[in-house]
Parts: structure tokens; sequence; C-alpha cells
């Protein structure tokens, strides 16, 4: 293991060992406002330093949200320094989901034309990092504007043919715009691991953002199964083009088969996920849980600098997700058993 990996990797192992734990969900779900939440988070967790200056009684919610999505960029941005110069174009893949998941909050936005609650959550500390000029983004107020923050940026020539009219965002197809660019995504990371990645650690690196697109077209099939009555070829094309662990064969099988065959197929494919034969379930739950229990084996076993810090990433996401869960059960009044089960770790 050459040096940038071995700091890498003993990092991130060393901020793992700082995450939340059960104990501390088990406080956290016990409590009964943002105000708890984010002193217990100050007073008893890693958190305390990126909440010293936080008064706890005046918080609200986004505010909560930002400083701890804020915190965990710093973390990863802690891993990236460390990175070989050769290899910065993968640790950037990070970046660019981040990017994209800021253009599509801002077209949701656009249709629903709530512009005044988007500013509060807005992440301006992610400014200096982004390709585009992020308070321009802020500032989107139509379709043209949003292409016009894209220009020359691989992201245009997805947005273009989803072109509508002032005064029609209402009409934007978002799904469709969601699926290309993680059609686009996923292709450029596979072009950019293949690139400047080698031996097992592009074939580590590989499996890791293919299993990741697999796990978003399970996502993806069980909801339109479920919920409309879709053609099997329509929801092909809704899927990110790559195979992981499911076959073409299997994946067409998984396709034609009805909701029931479904479920059991997924309970006993190459995922296993524990679905109990229920077809009402929130099945990014078992999706994510797979993911983290994957990226968490990898953090104790796997060598290679590049496959550690996608899989710490994976990991501190889902602490957020956890986080963030809690925040909302308290806000819809559940009880500490019902918050518990939304969690992953």
């Amino acid at each position: 293991m050459e040096m940038a990996a071995g700091v890498i990797a003993a990092k991130a192992r060393s901020m793992m060992g700082r995450q939340l734990v059960q104990a501390d969900y088990e406080e956290l779900s016990h409590k009964r406002s943002v105000a708890e939440i984010a002193s217990y988070l100050k007073n008893a967790t890693s958190y305390g330093s990126a909440l010293k200056d936080v008064r706890e009684n005046h918080i609200h919610r986004g505010q909560l949200e930002d400083l701890l999505r804020k915190e965990n960029f710093r973390k990863s941005m802690k891993l990236f320094r460390y990175s070989e110069s050769s290899q910065q174009p993968y640790y950037l893949l990070y970046m660019q989901q981040i990017e994209i998941d800021l253009i599509l909050s801002r077209i949701r936005v656009l249709i629903s034309q709530s512009f005044d609650s988007a500013i509060v959550e807005f992440p301006i500390f992610l400014k200096k990092y982004t390709s585009y000029d992020l308070e321009k983004l802020g500032n989107v107020r139509s379709y043209d504007d949003l292409l016009d923050v894209v220009k020359k940026l691989m992201y245009y020539d997805v947005l273009l043919p989803y072109r509508v009219k002032k005064g029609e965002e209402s009409s934007i197809a978002y799904a469709k715009i969601e699926t290309a660019l993680q059609k686009q995504f996923y292709e450029h990371a596979m072009k950019t691991i293949s690139k400047v990645l080698k031996g097992s650690s592009r074939k580590q690196c590989r499996e890791l953002y293919a299993m990741q697109a697999e796990l978003s077209n399970i996502e993806k099939i069980y909801r339109l199964k479920k919920y409309f009555d879709i053609r099997e070829d329509v929801i092909a094309k809704a899927l990110v083009p790559i195979q992981c662990r499911i076959s073409k064969t299997k994946l067409d099988e998984l396709l034609a088969c009805s909701l029931p065959q479904f479920i059991k197929q997924l309970e006993t494919g190459p995922y296993h996920l524990a679905l109990e034969g229920r077809e009402d379930v929130f099945i990014e739950h078992y999706t994510e849980a797979y993911l983290y229990n994957y990226a968490k084996k990898n953090i104790f076993f796997a060598s290679e600098a590049s496959t550690v810090y996608s899989s710490y990433l994976i990991m501190m996401d889902r602490e957020l997700k956890n986080i963030v869960h809690i925040i909302e059960g308290v806000r819809y009044q559940l009880s500490s058993e019902e918050i518990l089960a939304m969690l992953v770790y």
C-alpha cells in the first residue's frame, strides 16, 4: 500500500470510529424537539466542534441539517487532500453527485415555485467547490436560467432536450431529467474509473459504483410495479444500463414478472434482500442497508485508498440520513420504536 493510500485508509477508519452508534441513536430517538437533538449532537458526539457556536434553543431544522452537511463535506475534503493527483478525477465523482443533487433540487423548486423557502436551505458553503456558479444556481427562476448556469458543462446536453418556456415550469419532465442525469453520471463514473484507476482499485470501485446503480434500478422497478401501471419496456428505459450482480437476462425476468414474483426474486437473488414476502415495504431501507453493510466491510478489509474513501462517504451520508429521519420522526411525533425502525446502522 502506498503512503497516500495508507493515510486515507487510516484516517477514514479513525473517523468511522467516531460515528454514531446504537446507543446514540436510541438516545436521539427519545428526543422531542430539534433543540434537544442539536443539544445531544453538540455535547455527546463528534459533531460537537461543528455545532460549538450553535444556540440549541434557537436553531431550526434547516439550519441544523445545513451544519451537519457542511461537517460531512469537511470530512470528505479531509480525505481528498491526501489523494494522488493522478486519481483526483475519481475522487471528484463525489462532488459531481452533489452537483447533480443540487441541480435536481433547483428543478423541484422551479416546478413548485417555492423560491423563498429554498433560499434558507441552500448550501452556499459549497460555492468554491462546484463547477458551476452556486449563487447563480440559487437565483434560477426559469429553465433557461438553469441552462445558462450549466453552459459548457457536461450537464448542459442532458438538460437541453427538456427545456420549457418561462411560465411552463409545472410541465418540466422531472423524472426523465433525473434518469438522464443518472445515466450520464454513471457512464462518466465508469469511464473515469477505467481511465485513472488500475488493478484491484479499478475492480473494487467499479463494483461499488455499479452496485449503487443496480440497487437504484431495483428501487425504481419496485416503485413502478407497485404504484404505476407501466409496461416493462417503459420501466427498462428508466433504468441505468449497468450490470453488476444481475445479468441482462435476469433483469429482463425481473421486469417481466409480477410484483409478488419480483419480491421473491429479490429475496433469493444476489442481494438476498430480507423482505419476508411483503409487498408493501420501504424498498430503499433494504437496498441502502445492503450498500451500507458492504461499505462497512470495505472500510475494514479493503487496502485501496479509493475504495476506502468511497466506502466511508457512503457510511457518512447514511449517518446524515439517519439524523434527518430522526428529525422527521420527531416532527411527526413518531414513537422511539418507529424512528429506530427507519434507521440503518
